[in-house]
Order: structure tokens, then sequence, then C-alpha cells
């Protein structure tokens, strides 16, 4: 699935289905950013991907079960494991990504 946030291209990547429950990549268009394992870099500001994770961990947004760093080798910014509708969980996750990078320089 791909939506648009704000201007910027969001795609979610299906890494598993199960039943009642779906795990999922999530990456965000930044065109200055460069991936490295679990860091993300644009220009001289640098995030480790995994501390993206924890904001969306630490806002207790129902339906998310588990928010982590994605695997290292892909562009992806966070990996989440949701038991609702992708759209529903994505209007609330959005946002604190999205602060959480505009805080740290990076958007």
């Amino acid at each position: 699935m791909e939506l648009d946030y704000k201007g910027r291209k969001v795609k979610v990547q299906t890494v598993e289905k199960g039943k009642g429950y779906s795990t999922i990549l999530v990456h965000f268009e930044m065109p200055e950013a460069k991936h490295h394992g679990f860091l993300l870099k644009v220009g001289d500001k640098i995030v480790a991907k995994g501390e993206v994770a924890k904001v969306v961990r630490d806002a207790r947004i129902e339906g998310v079960e588990m928010a982590v760093a994605p695997p290292a080798d892909t562009n992806a910014l966070i990996m989440l494991r949701i038991n609702k509708d992708e759209r529903e969980v994505l209007e609330k996750v959005l946002p604190i990504i999205e602060d959480f990078l505009r805080e740290r320089g990076i958007v």
C-alpha cells in the first residue's frame, strides 16, 4: 500500500499476515536520507531507527502490538506488528514519527 501523508509518500510493505495481525514495514519518503543499517542519516543529523520505534511504543497506540527497528538491510523506517486496520493505525503512528523526526531536525 502507498499513501500520501502531508505531501510525503509513505509506502507500507506487508511482511507477514497472520490470523488477526499483520507485520508491516513503513517507508517514509525523505529524499536526502541515507540508510546505514539501523541508522538514518540526513545531512549531519543521525537518528537510530530504534529511537523512532521507542517513541511509537511509548505512545501506546491501540492496535500496535510491536514497534521495532526494521531489518538492517532495508530502507524502512520502522517495523510494526498491528492487529487493526493498517490505515487506522497509520493515522495515529505517522504524526508521532513526523513529530519525532522534526524535533531531531531530520524533516
